[in-house]
Formats: structure tokens, C-alpha cells, sequence
């Protein structure tokens, strides 16, 4: 990953196309074809350059959250770590976006603002009728020592008959079959039907029960934010 700075901007790519991408968005010479999310989390748009769709990205809450901004010192912005996760899907030999850049503005050591821009991939979100090639996807991440990260059924995009990892944190698999089965876990309540993995050994049985406790720890936060 290189990096180029300009005044109070940081910019990290790996080939020339992504500075005159970065110029062309810093002077406004692209269409917004589509807003895709506008909420407080995050801004998320389709854009068009000279002809070609890209996606462009802004984590909104985490820009503004003050331990963000605090933790940008030591390991970057949101955008920055996304696209570093994007890059490693294509390295780990899975189906992805190519990463164009990430750009941070910072003042001093500490990220304000940070955005993202990778291509734009034709195909639609994964939904009941994808889950035998999902469900096939996840298996081969877990063959290769990885783990999703976030297994929703939506986070499987598929287009032109592949399935692309999108929205995941793709990480190498440090909890075994124990970390397997809760994503297979968490893939079959995102979908509602049953699947076929294991669920009668001692791992399934833990997964469940760390479920709970996470959901319980859950509930208890927002009772005492409620309070507040």
C-alpha cells in the first residue's frame, strides 16, 4: 500500500489509476447514478468516472466517534482498514471489489474524515434461493483457515454466477470449528431455514450458549441506556 500527502488529506493506493480517481472526486467530475444507504452509520453511493460505475463510501458514525478518532492514530480510519480487508478477499483467492483508494483527513495524528472508493460489482444481494452456492462459499472460506466475519445472508453478493464477499471482516479462523459453526449459526437465522452442518457436537452447543450471552449482554446495555 503506498501513500501520497496533500496538505491535511492522506492518500492510500497501489496503482496510478486510483490518484487520477482521487482528482477526478476531489473536483467533482463524477455522477451520483444512485445513492445506495444515507443514514447515520453511513453514506454509500454509486458513482460514475469517464463511463465506469465505482462505489463510494463514508463510515459517517465512525468518522465521528471521538474512540474512533482516538484509535485512527494507531491502526488508520474505517476506510482505510476496509480497504486493506477488500485487498486481502482477492490475496486469500475469493471472489471481491478491487479497492481503488482510501482517503483520510487528519489534523495532527488524529482521523476527522475518511472515505472509501472500489469498483462496483453487477449482481444482487444473497437471498433464500442463492443459499446452496452461499452456504458452499462459506465452507471453502472455512477450508482455507478464514472465517467471514459477518456471515448474513446478505453479505454474499451474486453476479454472473459467482458469489462475492462483500461487508465482511475476513480474518484467519483463530477459534476452529467452534468459530465455523457460529457463523454457520449465524447464516441460517439470517435466512430462517435449517441447514446442514453439524449441531450435535460440544462446539455447536457452545456456540449456542455464547449466542445467548451475547444477545442477553446486548439487551442489558440498551435497559441501562434507556435509563440514562
Amino acid at each position: 500500500m503506498r501513500c501520497l500527502k496533500f496538505e491535511d488529506e492522506y492518500l492510500y493506493f497501489d496503482d496510478e489509476k486510483s490518484i487520477k480517481l482521487y482528482d477526478k472526486i476531489k473536483n467533482t467530475c463524477y455522477n451520483i447514478v444512485k445513492v445506495l444507504k444515507n443514514d447515520q452509520r453511513s453514506y454509500v453511493a454509486l458513482i460514475e468516472i469517464d463511463g465506469e460505475k465505482y462505489v463510494y463510501k463514508k463510515p459517517i458514525e465512525k468518522n465521528k466517534r471521538k474512540w474512533q478518532r482516538f484509535l485512527s492514530i494507531f491502526r488508520g480510519s474505517e476506510s482505510k482498514r476496509e480497504y486493506q480487508n477488500i485487498k486481502n478477499i482477492t490475496n486469500a483467492g475469493f471472489n471481491g471489489a478491487t479497492p481503488y483508494f482510501a482517503l483520510e483527513k487528519r489534523k495532527g495524528l488524529i482521523c476527522l474524515d475518511s472515505y472509501l472508493i472500489y469498483s462496483y460489482i453487477e449482481g444482487k444481494d444473497g437471498s433464500l434461493e442463492d443459499i446452496d452456492i452461499i452456504s458452499n462459499e462459506l465452507k471453502k472460506i472455512h477450508k482455507k483457515g478464514y472465517l467471514h466475519g459477518d456471515s448474513h445472508i446478505a453479505n454474499f453478493l451474486i453476479g454472473n454466477d459467482k458469489v462475492y464477499l462483500i461487508d465482511t471482516k475476513l480474518m484467519k479462523n483463530k477459534y476452529g470449528k467452534f468459530g465455523e459453526i457460529f457463523e454457520f449459526i449465524y447464516l441460517e437465522e439470517s435466512c430462517g431455514i435449517s441447514l446442514d452442518y453439524d449441531k450435535k457436537s460440544f462446539y455447536y452447543k457452545g456456540a449456542i450458549l455464547l449466542k445467548k450471552y451475547l444477545l442477553g449482554l446486548g439487551d442489558l446495555k440498551k435497559k441501562i441506556r434507556g435509563k440514562k
